[in-house]
């Protein structure tokens, strides 16, 4: 039986089909799973957040890892089947939204995180993609790696650098935490239903925390990304002269455009802004 086929019979036992809603496109290609397993250090016993299992074709992966499994999962028809099916397994599985807006990550997920080291292996759906992967990153804890499906465009945008036309706080907040990869292009043929567009495994290690309130500062200055540094931090709310001493104290010319900064000399003019009168 393909996987293909093993989805279609899996949905039909279920009483569940894809919904546009919820953004269901499910992996069905063994070489992208076997693929993102391989990303992660999966050690007997390791504690793996998956969010949108689906119908569990990762999720089988990772039991066979001997992992242990917390899975949150919106569809509530999916979410009684995976929990039916791994019954007795090393499974837990939550039904809700994974991303709750300005709350962040559903609490089965941040005290996944509290509890000790976790991993983060996902076939994501495609428009919670970039907050879900930001929200964990930026965690007291992030997980110790990360591997998930994303669209081509999300895992490009995420791994750019300055000069991309990509280039974006969203890749200069994952990347002031950590170092992302793009690992390999996923084609629409890997899932069903097909999406329109290509995706992309993206990988990702965390390599220091965030400094409180960085995210929202990054956000913030590059609504003026094409602005020199003096004008995009003024406009942002910063005194120009507080800017300047800011800029000379970290080291980067004030006449440089912010969206030529990278994430490490972002994270400089935050410190020094921060350390100003």
């Amino acid at each position: 039986m393909s996987l293909k086929e093993r989805v279609l019979a899996d949905l039909a036992a279920a009483g569940c089909a894809p919904l546009h809603r919820y953004g269901q496109h499910f992996l069905i290609d063994r070489c992208a799973l076997d693929s993102l397993c391989a990303a992660l250090p999966l050690v007997p016993g390791a504690q793996v957040v998956e969010i949108g299992p689906g119908t569990g074709l990762l999720t089988e992966r990772l039991l066979q890892h001997d992992a242990h499994i917390v899975a949150v999962e919106i569809d509530r028809g999916l979410a009684a089947f995976l929990a039916r099916r791994w019954a007795g397994r090393k499974l837990t599985v939550v039904h809700g939204d994974a991303l709750r807006g300005a709350e962040g990550l559903h609490p089965a997920i941040t005290a996944v995180a509290a509890a000790g080291p976790w991993l983060f292996a996902s076939n994501l759906p495609y428009d919670i993609a970039i907050p879900a992967i930001l929200e964990a990153a930026a965690l007291p804890r992030p997980p110790s790696a990360l591997a998930a499906t994303v669209q081509l465009a999300c895992a490009e945008r995420l791994c750019s650098r300055p000069g991309d036309a990509a280039w974006g706080a969203s890749a200069a907040i994952l990347q002031a935490a950590g170092s992302p990869r793009l690992l390999r292009r996923v084609g629409r043929a890997a899932f069903h239903p097909q999406p329109r567009v290509d995706s992309a495994l993206i990988a990702w290690e965390p390599r220091q925390p965030l400094p409180p309130g960085f995210a929202a500062w990054v956000r913030r200055v590059f609504a003026y990304r094409r602005k020199v540094l003096i004008g995009a931090l003024r406009d942002a709310g910063h005194h120009p002269e507080v800017a300047r001493q800011a800029c000379a104290a970290a080291g980067i010319a004030a006449e440089h455009r912010l969206e030529q900064l990278d994430s490490s000399e972002l994270l400089a003019l935050h410190r020094a802004l921060h350390r100003a009168p």
